[in-house]
């Protein structure tokens, strides 16, 4: 599929953002004017949450404040393009890897408190938005050790911070 003809399907069916962001994250890699690509490949540039992610962070800016839109919205209409649950593997993997690995002493060195209970709420809320989600829900069984980690971790801070 040309992707000029992409892009006009989308201008003509989506929201000015969804048209915004498609654009911008293909013109980072390809000549929207004279490079075709497959749908499965064109279905793998936007439906992978990292990369689509990653290539639309110098425009989130514009994004926000000008479309006064949310990624996650966009990325929802994207899927839904191409037939594909927005809530899949890849946006599970992005959000494990945001709770994965967080050092303690991070959240205990905040001196003040308020902030302090912020932050760990903040990281209590990323977990329970993946407990939460569809995807999880269906593959609980083969996710669940990958959220013991961080569901220690947040326990632990807790504890330690006096919050339980």
């Amino acid at each position: 599929m040309k992707l000029s003809e992409f892009l006009a399907d989308i201008k003509n069916t989506e929201k000015e953002v969804v048209y915004y962001c498609c654009k911008h994250l293909l013109s980072k890699k390809y000549n929207v004017e004279e490079d075709s690509l497959d749908e499965e490949t064109l279905k793998s540039l936007f439906v992978d949450y990292d990369n689509f992610t990653r290539a639309l962070n110098d425009s989130a800016g514009t994004i926000y404040r000008k479309y006064e839109a949310e990624l996650n919205d966009v990325y929802q209409t994207i899927c839904n393009r191409f037939n594909e649950d927005f809530d899949n593997r890849s946006l599970f993997e992005y959000r494990l890897a945001r709770v994965s690995n967080q050092e303690p002493r991070q959240f205990l060195d905040i001196e003040d408190r308020d902030t302090q209970e912020t932050v760990i709420q903040k990281y209590e809320d990323k977990i329970n938005i993946i407990l939460e989600s569809k995807y999880y829900k269906e593959n609980e069984d083969k996710l669940s050790n990958d959220l013991v980690i961080p569901q220690k971790t947040l326990d632990l801070i807790k504890s330690a911070a006096g919050l339980v």
